[in-house]
């Protein structure tokens, strides 16, 4: 429902758009909030810069240098950031009685900014702290997972031994038991309330969640579409896959899968290229990851490929480009997939930046970064052209 009006005392123009999934309030020009269901904060945009509100309650804004990359604003400025906030939208509040708006929108809209005020400054800290206390931080996420309802139905990564990933590294793998993920399942929905309307799918984390043994993975499957899941139907399901252990699931498998909801498996390649997959530290080769994909995809299921724009540094520029395009355009990739083009940027306590310098490796630097890319873009395109290219900013992560 939109609604636009006067405001009562000062006369700035006054937006509201009240979704099933979301509210938007905008009390002047240039200034915006917007909310779940819940009335969770989660975005705003005041003094002409973009914030983004994490689940875990911290405050982020996009770093002026221009890149994807979120700084973290302190805590003092981001409590002061709130209740500046707040007070503006508890003063809208108090005046909206007055603004003769007709009952049908003044009703919704005023229960949408009460239900906004009990979530005030406070109670968003609360909450942050309920998340905290619910999920081990989601390290990572596809671009288009951001507003996926995230279960951890596995604790870390299987392999966690890639030289230039440090995404796992504070965490042992493990699958979660059947009766403990449903009591996760049942917290995380808890948790959410009414902002479950907001989550657009269910992602299986942690990393690797799809390799576990077929009848667990079921299990688990199961619990999350019973607790999370549409009245009707399976919610869709997204989830990480390593290349190199989707080959332990058979096409059945994955239709099996596909039943329970899975739409898209993600997968990160990396490279095409054999020899850097080794230095890396990758446990397998590119005719698995074909394999992967082809059983997939029989399966029934789309797939995002991921592969790594700098990884290998000036010695494995060549090959990495022309061995990965040549390995991803042997898989059977139609207009339901994705390739993702993912930038190397060193993480720490990893390995990678120590070998690769030992071994002589120097760093593409930012214009021969830029031409890789554009080398990618190029050729994929002109070889799959029914399937997208898309950007993947791992460092513009957040939840």
């Amino acid at each position: 429902m939109p609604i636009t009006f006067a405001h009562p005392t000062t006369a700035d123009r006054v937006t509201a758009n009240l979704r099933p999934e979301s509210i938007v309030i905008s009390p002047r020009y240039a200034e915006s909030y917007s909310f779940d269901r819940a009335g969770r904060l989660l975005s705003l945009f005041l003094d002409g810069r973009s914030f983004q509100r994490t689940l875990d309650h911290r405050l982020l804004v996009r770093d002026k240098g221009g890149d994807r990359r979120r700084i973290e604003l302190p805590d003092a400025e981001r409590d002061a950031l709130l209740d500046r906030a707040f007070t503006t939208l508890a003063t809208l509040a108090a005046a909206l009685p007055q603004a003769g708006l007709p009952a049908e929108q003044a009703g919704p809209l005023a229960e949408a900014l009460s239900l906004i005020g009990r979530m005030g400054p406070a109670a968003l800290a609360a909450d942050g702290a309920a998340y905290r206390g619910l999920f081990l931080p989601v390290s990572i996420l596809p671009p288009d997972q951001y507003l996926a309802l995230v279960v951890q139905a596995t604790i870390g990564c299987s392999w966690n031994r890639c030289t230039f990933c440090g995404l796992y590294r504070d965490r042992s793998f493990r699958v979660r038991g059947v009766e403990e993920f449903r009591q996760h399942c049942q917290a995380v929905r808890d948790f959410f309330g009414a902002g479950l309307s907001l989550r657009r799918g269910l992602f299986l984390a942690d990393a690797n969640a799809l390799t576990v043994p077929q009848p667990r993975l079921l299990d688990l499957i199961q619990v999350a579409q019973a607790i999370l899941g549409a009245p009707d139907q399976p919610r869709p399901l997204f989830s990480f896959v390593s290349a190199f252990d989707a080959g332990r699931k058979s096409a059945e498998d994955w239709a099996a899968l596909r039943c329970l909801g899975l739409s898209r498996v993600y997968i990160g390649l990396e490279t095409g290229d054999d020899d850097l997959l080794r230095f890396v530290a990758k446990p397998g080769d590119s005719a698995a990851a074909i394999q992967a994909v082809r059983d997939i995809k029989a399966g029934g299921i789309a797939v995002g490929v991921i592969a790594m724009i700098g990884l290998g540094g000036d010695r494995f520029a060549e090959q990495h480009v022309s061995s990965t395009v040549r390995a991803i355009s042997a898989m059977p990739l139609d207009a339901e997939d994705v390739i993702y083009l993912s930038a190397y940027r060193e993480a720490p306590q990893t390995e990678y930046p120590s070998l690769a310098a030992g071994a002589g490796i120097r760093p593409l630097a930012p214009d021969e970064e830029r031409a890789q890319r554009q080398a990618f873009q190029a050729a994929l395109r002109a070889r799959l052209p029914n399937t997208r290219v898309a950007p993947y900013h791992v460092e513009g992560f957040a939840l």
